[in-house]
């Protein structure tokens, strides 16, 4: 149609005297995608697609457009009815190995990467990008080739050894990935993850030594990021050297006060010490500062239920619920607050702690222990087979809990199993109130790995 703006032109008086005249809309979208004239390209496209959910060139440029707006969940749909457009574009092809990625289709993610992996000549952004996309998709091994594969004077430095001692992290091989963030620094290339990285690859060899010489040297360098006081804080507490994690966490917290992570770890770890007041002036600034995490929600109310303030442990388990957070174990403590308070059959309580169990049970239905209290609501109430299948369900997926196993037995007592209730008595004597502490213990040294960033 000759120059590009007298094409736009002619188009748009065609659709001036037809609106309807689809030809005319669908030539002129993408003859602005072109142009790079994307809103506008989009604008025309999405009427054809609703008229044309097929049409594979339209899904191809739609498809780019929902992934440069991070909608991935889209983005990957229109490429799934464009794959000879997308195949044929390995820029493209990537942008759908990332969307699938995105929105938890690993498997169908691997599939194109391992087809993109035996493609010869890519350039080397399209190397690079692969090769993080492959760690992304757990393909540890083709991302270690990928990356060691991309050209010696390839730009990105960092990018590049980072990537790879990542990908050796995650392949379990941290001796090699120890060896590479070392020979990254000494090039001179310094930044805070590396010396996070470089602890936890030193730590789950065996190193700890080195482990904290390498998070306390990445504290000295960058003393305003949080990441390698409470990577300590977190190898600390692994070790019960509850007086390191302390002051390294007062340290951080003098230079970063607005860290709700590191009042949140500090308050973790003074709970564990059992300095129950000032754990709660720490959450509660944690609180202040990050009221839409729920970490701090669940250690306050935690930290309340060790002080046996089960009415105080449920209002503020219930307030992060109220924020439409997502966190099983804000229905989980909640229930069991409720409980600690003492229940009757039919009381609005009863029927609170009954919706909390649902409600924990659709965030994550493998959630062992929400099975665990349905099954005590459920024995309250005389229901005795629907108690025994919950708890049978908690134990194959919480196998080692003593909790669980108990309830269990006494469950296959009242119902005359007694060989089953033998057997399951012989392996744990008593649950007691200490297998409850133990339990709400566990969960806040797992919610200071987890503010540290655990494994990379």
């Amino acid at each position: 149609m000759g120059k590009p703006d007298e094409a736009i032109q002619a188009l748009k008086k065609a659709l001036a005297i037809d609106p309807t005249f689809w030809v005319a809309r669908r030539e002129l979208g993408i003859v602005y995608w072109q142009q790079n004239l994307k809103e506008e390209s989009a604008r025309e496209l999405e009427k054809i697609v609703q008229l044309f959910p097929t049409d594979a060139p339209v899904d191809f440029i739609l498809g780019q457009y929902a992934y440069e707006k991070g909608n991935y969940s889209r983005a990957a749909d229109l490429f799934a009815k464009a794959p000879a457009q997308v195949q044929a574009d390995i820029r493209v092809s990537l942008m759908e190995v990332e969307a699938l990625l995105k929105t938890g289709n690993a498997a169908a993610a691997g599939q194109e990467l391992d087809r993109l992996a035996e493609t010869p000549g890519l350039a080397a952004e399209q190397q690079f990008k692969m090769a993080w996309l492959l760690g992304q998709a757990k393909r540890y091994g083709k991302a270690i080739r990928a990356f060691e594969a991309l050209p010696q004077g390839y730009s990105d430095v960092f990018g590049r050894y980072y990537g790879l001692a990542l990908a050796y992290f995650e392949d379990g091989q941290y001796g090699k990935c120890a060896e590479i963030l070392n020979e990254l620094s000494a090039r001179g290339v310094a930044k805070p993850e590396i010396f996070s990285l470089l602890g936890v690859a030193e730590e789950k060899d065996g190193k700890t030594l080195e482990a904290y010489n390498a998070f306390r040297q990445g504290i000295y360098k960058y003393p305003k990021d949080a990441r390698n006081y409470l990577n300590i804080a977190a190898l600390s507490v692994q070790h019960f050297s509850y007086d390191v994690a302390l002051q390294v966490l007062s340290s951080g917290i003098s230079q970063i006060p607005d860290d709700y992570r590191l009042f949140a770890t500090r308050g973790a770890v003074r709970t564990l010490r059992r300095e129950l007041t000032e754990a709660q002036s720490d959450y509660q600034k944690a609180l202040e500062l990050a009221p839409q995490e729920s970490n701090p929600y669940v250690a306050l109310g935690i930290c309340y239920m060790d002080q046996n303030k089960y009415d105080k442990a449920a209002a503020i388990f219930q307030k992060g619920i109220d924020r439409q957070l997502k966190d099983v174990l804000l229905y989980y403590f909640l229930v069991d607050a409720l409980m600690r308070e003492g229940l009757t059959l039919t009381s609005p309580s009863d029927r609170r702690a009954s919706s909390a169990i649902d409600s924990c049970l659709a965030i994550d239905p493998n959630f062992a222990y929400a099975y665990l209290q349905r099954a005590r609501l459920e024995l309250a109430a005389h229901e005795v087979s629907k108690a025994a299948a919950d708890l049978e369900r908690a134990r194959v997926l919480e196998p080692s809990s003593r909790e669980v196993m108990y309830q269990l037995a006494v469950v296959y007592r009242s119902q005359g199993r007694q060989a089953e209730a033998q057997e399951l008595f012989a392996k744990v004597e008593q649950s007691s109130k200490e297998d409850a502490e133990k339990f709400r213990q566990s969960k806040l040294i797992q919610m200071i790995v987890n503010l540290s960033g655990g494994s990379p």
